[in-house]
């Protein structure tokens, strides 16, 4: 069983910012699939479906960003998950806007719903993809996150849908993470 972890905060005034890049993309990689987030458990939405014969739940914790461990550490010891099968999807302000990142045993880099997981679980070798929000100088780093992505920004999201998706399926079904990295660490969204 592996489980992909969209982190972000519930509620329809956070939908399109950037700390939601971890919803957006779940939702993205779900509609793809023709699937829908639907049931709720342990304080957060999830389906559970098969992607090429691998079993997988796509996650969503509402608990949010600051409490994002309560709800991981649940659905890991629930379906008893083990860390290295757990994708956890989030914004990176140390990263440009365009720029992702598949990254395994890294810090936390203050994001706080990384250190959460990181603290509730008591372990840190999570596999995870960091997705490019960049930093603005006239914002604090916790107003920025908090802000809404742009049209154009939204817009170049969504046109390297197919890519995203792709990766994530690979992941899912992935034989090395390295070779994940090698792949799709490369590519660079366009504005």
């Amino acid at each position: 069983m592996k489980l992909v972890v969209g982190l972000g905060n519930p509620g329809k005034q956070y939908e399109l910012t950037r700390h939601n890049i971890g919803f957006i993309i779940v939702d993205m990689v779900c509609k793809n699939l023709k699937i829908n987030i639907n049931q709720n458990k342990f304080d957060g939405e999830y389906v559970k479906t098969v992607v090429n014969n691998q079993d997988v739940i796509f996650l969503k914790p509402l608990t949010f960003m600051n409490l994002s461990g309560r709800c991981v550490s649940k659905f890991m010891n629930y379906f008893k998950i083990q860390p290295q099968d757990v994708l956890i999807i989030h914004d990176e302000v140390d990263l440009n806007f365009g720029q992702f990142q598949y990254k395994q045993n890294f810090s936390a880099a203050g994001h706080n719903g990384i250190k959460s997981i990181f603290h509730v679980t008591n372990n840190k070798t999570y596999q995870r993809l960091r997705i490019g929000v960049g930093k603005n100088p006239y914002f604090s780093t916790a107003d920025w996150v908090l802000s809404n992505f742009s049209k154009i920004e939204l817009d170049s999201i969504k046109n390297d849908e197919d890519f995203l998706v792709e990766s994530i399926i690979a992941w899912i079904t992935k034989d090395k993470f390295e070779d994940i990295m090698n792949k799709y660490n490369r590519h660079i969204l366009k504005l």
